[in-house]
């Protein structure tokens, strides 16, 4: 039986977190592509369960977001091997002026940072220093309106940094 790699793992923690917030949308474990706008628009097409959850009620809109790893550093710490990877997670969101949707999108934003914040699965923050001045959980790294899939949208950039130890592998 193969060992699943840190890189697999983290991301399937990080995965598993993002989908458990409320109203977060569709969260994919990649960035998505399809070969026209219609099909595109609809991996990121999203209705909630409760319409209650927000001012989109139950109106189907674009709310969805993707992992990405964009760095891996590997030390050794203590004799053994520990892995820090980097991820980003873009995430979309319909622009609708009428509702301020967003301030919607900002307080998801918010409970996305406060779901990584409290969880332990991904290194956080038990193998992250003490120091105040260190980095912890989701950073903002951007947010602004773009317009994705043909639609004018909320975007923002999440930046968050998982750490475990790695098994050596055998050949």
């Amino acid at each position: 039986m193969t060992m699943q790699s840190t890189l697999a793992a983290s991301r399937a923690a990080l995965l598993a977190l993002l989908r458990a917030v409320p109203a977060v949308g569709v969260v994919h474990p990649c960035e998505r592509y399809a070969q026209s706008e219609q099909a595109f628009r609809q991996a990121y097409l999203y209705t909630h369960a409760d319409p209650a959850a927000d001012a989109f009620a139950a109106e189907p809109h674009l709310r969805g977001w993707y992992i990405r790893r964009t760095e891996t550093r590997e030390v050794t710490a203590n004799g053994r091997i520990l892995n820090e990877h980097t991820w980003t997670v873009r995430g979309y969101m319909a622009f609708r002026d009428a509702i301020e949707s967003e301030l919607i999108f900002d307080e998801l934003v918010e409970r996305m940072r406060d779901a990584v914040r409290v969880d332990g699965s991904l290194g956080l923050p038990g193998l992250l220093g003490a120091s105040v001045a260190e980095e912890r959980g989701v950073q903002v790294a951007g947010a602004g309106p773009v317009l994705f899939a043909g639609v004018l949208c909320h975007s923002a950039l999440l930046e968050v940094k998982t750490r475990n130890w790695a098994e050596w592998r055998k050949s």
